[in-house]
């Protein structure tokens, strides 16, 4: 049975045809997803002129931080107080923890991913094009993508397989 996945996607465009290409061309071309189906809601999808603009946005970087709270939870429970704790953990689980950690920090976009901003390569948004959304919101739009995969595995390069066995 498939499962699914919903990403809101932040990128430029003059309109919802060309942001859709350009989501649809990340996700052609993206080596960490593949998912079986991917889908563009333009009735969920809406440009920084539209009043749900910032609400959507703000839930979405809000869901990204409780995705890494989760994480940073779960090094805890390895064990993992400090930095120096890093030394000293295990290989396996705990370690894939880190690395997803990582990619939410730096900006690769990975299955638990809610809210992406293609525009700097980012889970977050900066202050510098918040600013530039607020002065200007001609040409930004939020884009939901409905993704649909049959695993897992077999749609995301990097996920956690826990097995505590």
């Amino acid at each position: 049975m498939a499962e699914s996945k919903t990403h809101w996607m932040l990128c430029t465009g003059k309109d919802f045809a060309s942001t859709r290409e350009k989501v649809y061309s990340f996700f052609t071309k993206s080596i960490l997803l593949s998912y079986d189906n991917i889908s563009v809601i333009e009735s969920a999808s809406c440009s920084a002129e539209n009043a749900r603009f910032w609400e959507e946005l703000e839930e979405g970087v809000a869901a990204n931080k409780l995705v890494l709270r989760g994480f940073l939870d779960e090094l805890r429970a390895e064990g993992c107080q400090e930095i120096d704790d890093l030394k000293k953990l295990p290989l396996g689980f705990p370690s894939k923890v880190l690395h997803l950690i990582a990619h939410l920090l730096d900006g690769f976009i990975g299955i638990d991913s809610v809210f992406y901003n293609l525009i700097e390569d980012s889970h977050w948004l900066s202050d510098k094009l918040r600013d530039a959304i607020l002065r200007e919101p001609d040409g930004y739009w939020l884009l939901r993508v409905e993704a649909s995969f049959l695993s897992v595995e077999a749609a995301s390069f990097l996920h956690i397989t826990e097995n505590k066995a």
